[in-house]
């Protein structure tokens, strides 16, 4: 068995008388057994609570991994997102290409001639013209001209005056 020893300390004689009537329940064999009670209790107490406080830290590190899993997928979400977009309107500018190439003026022309327009059937047309006839944003319907004119053989367009819009016509 354990060699035991005395452990004494001071206190106000108030506060002995206290837990003196404390100690005089049922539960408490004597008022050194309510002390060593007490002790026992705030050891484990504060064992507990740094266990708690570590698991909070560990809580606190797994809620940080789902935030950042969380992050992550949101991110990706928007990805796909940016990319159903930029396909759509891929599509819609193709749309809006096919639209044009049937609405154009056509031409045979000899781009050898000083003036390739003089051997148009017609007027070339004005973006703005375009996007009047058929409803569309001018800058929409003048961007889609400017690169049929310079992605195909199909559309071709007038050189003009710095304040003035190129005319487009339709290749035949």
């Amino acid at each position: 068995m354990a060699e035991k020893t005395t452990v004494a300390f001071r206190v106000d004689e108030s506060v002995k008388q206290e837990w003196e009537d404390a100690a005089d329940g049922p539960e408490y064999d004597s008022l050194s057994h309510l002390i060593r009670l007490s002790v026992q209790r705030e050891i484990t107490d504060t064992e507990t609570a740094e266990t708690g406080a570590q698991a909070d830290v560990e809580a606190g590190g797994e809620m940080l991994k789902s935030l950042n899993r969380l992050e992550k997928s949101v991110e990706e979400i928007q990805d796909e997102m940016g990319a159903v977009g930029r396909e759509n309107q891929a599509e819609e500018m193709y749309e809006l290409e096919q639209v044009l190439l049937e609405i154009l003026p056509s031409g045979d022309i000899d781009l050898t001639a000083d003036n390739p327009t003089d051997y148009l059937k017609t007027e070339p047309a004005k973006p703005s013209n375009v996007a009047g006839r058929i409803g569309a944003d001018e800058q929409r319907v003048s961007d889609a001209l400017n690169r049929l004119a310079d992605n195909t053989g199909q559309v071709k367009r007038t050189q003009t005056a710095f304040d003035d819009q190129p005319g487009y016509w339709r290749v035949e």
